[in-house]
């Protein structure tokens, strides 16, 4: 008898055990698949004077899944550049074996071509010279980051400009300087960019309510049956989020029906983005991709949270410099309840906010919830099965 009642018990409970394991899996083969890029020299070059040396320094441009051209930069400077071509592999930090790679993550996406082109030449100072081409102003702005990135990465400093050295014209040779300077003004850290769309939710005092990890520092929001919105205390009003950076946060998500989940979905529109490291055999120095590419990639986040009780809904954000036209009656509240609270009680401003504290990342509903809730009905089943078979009862719903 037992026999048998263990025999149908077991079956049940592994297939059971399957099930729940495989809707906690989190999805991550886009990172599982290899990238590989084909490296060479651009055809361009400059000379710099690099710790007071005059090197000629190439551009870089790596050849893609798909066939795509992108230019590179390289994020180690070596005696020896690169030349011919050269087979690349995608890799992690970690693995890339480079240091201060967070730090040279901002220098990438403030400098160019991340950053838009008319910005940098604004917030650098840059004097564009008389009757410079537009590829030759180009060129001179990615030389710039990339001397950047050799300051950052390997103290390898830009030096001054200096007649005879064979540095080009001066005023060129200046705003290639100009754009080195504005990026190594200040040390700032930047996450490392990843393939997939991760969450995590905050589990500290003024925590967003959810942490954001993906390919991009700009990421497109859409809310299913509810909203993420600012917190009135810090952003001027309680403003939609419609965009967030990698590693920043949600400060609060809100339903519209509590009783439903609401669902978070973050779009990249590319799975590939500057900062993501390739190395090569022989000593060669790491490289990366300076622009994104790729297919768009997405993650979810779904989960009951509390509602959003506030007539009207929140709006976008205006434009900067401008005053708001429409806040909600009240602010959200970080205290699950049925009503928001009119003073909230965390957050930390919408898309900011790192994404390092509070455990690993998840993606879809928390994984320890399922489980948990998963093995209480395996055991609950469990239970009904020998009450069945030993008194013969009979439940009815």
């Amino acid at each position: 008898m037992k026999e048998r009642l263990l025999g149908r018990l077991i079956p049940a409970f592994l297939v059971g055990a399957g099930l729940l394991l495989g809707s906690a899996a989190p999805a991550v083969a886009a990172e599982d698949d290899e990238l590989t890029a084909v490296a060479r020299p651009d055809g361009t070059s400059r000379t710099l004077l690099l710790g007071g040396k005059p090197t000629v320094v190439r551009g870089l441009q790596m050849t893609v899944d798909g066939g795509r051209v992108v230019p590179a930069f390289s994020l180690a400077y070596t005696a020896t550049q690169l030349s011919g071509t050269v087979d690349y592999t995608g890799t992690t930090w970690a693995e890339a074996g480079a240091n201060r790679l967070a730090y040279v993550q901002w220098v990438i996406e403030h400098g160019y071509p991340s950053s838009d082109r008319a910005a940098l030449i604004a917030a650098a100072g840059v004097q564009v010279p008389a009757g410079a081409s537009r590829a030759t102003v180009d060129l001179l702005l990615r030389m710039g980051t990339q001397a950047a990135i050799w300051k950052v990465r390997n103290n390898v400093s830009l030096s001054a400009w200096r007649s005879g050295a064979g540095a080009g014209a001066q005023n060129e040779y200046a705003v290639m300087r100009k754009v080195y300077d504005y990026l190594t003004r200040v040390e700032i850290t930047a996450p490392e960019p990843q393939r997939t769309v991760t969450f995590e939710e905050g589990s500290f005092v003024d925590a967003p309510d959810l942490f954001v990890k993906g390919p991009a520092n700009r990421m497109t929001v859409e809310v299913e049956n509810g909203y993420a919105v600012t917190d009135s205390r810090y952003d001027g009003g309680t403003w939609l989020i419609t965009r967030v950076a990698n590693g920043g946060g949600l400060t609060f998500v809100r339903s519209i029906d509590p009783d439903e989940d609401t669902t978070v979905t973050v779009t990249a529109e590319h799975a590939v983005n500057p900062g993501l490291a390739f190395v090569a055999e022989g000593g060669r120095p790491p490289l990366t991709p300076a622009l994104p590419y790729g297919d768009p990639v997405s993650g979810t986040f779904a989960k009951k949270f509390p509602a959003w009780g506030s007539n009207p809904a929140p709006q976008p954000s205006p434009p900067a410099g401008s005053s708001p036209t429409a806040t909600p009656t009240a602010s959200p509240s970080k205290t699950p309840s049925t009503t928001p609270s009119a003073t909230p009680t965390g957050g930390t401003g919408g898309g900011t906010g790192g994404g390092d504290d509070g455990g690993l990342p998840v993606t879809g509903a928390p994984t320890g919830t399922v489980l948990g809730g998963g093995l209480v009905l395996l055991a609950a089943g469990a239970v009904a099965v020998l009450l069945v078979r030993r008194r013969r009862l009979r439940f009815t719903s």
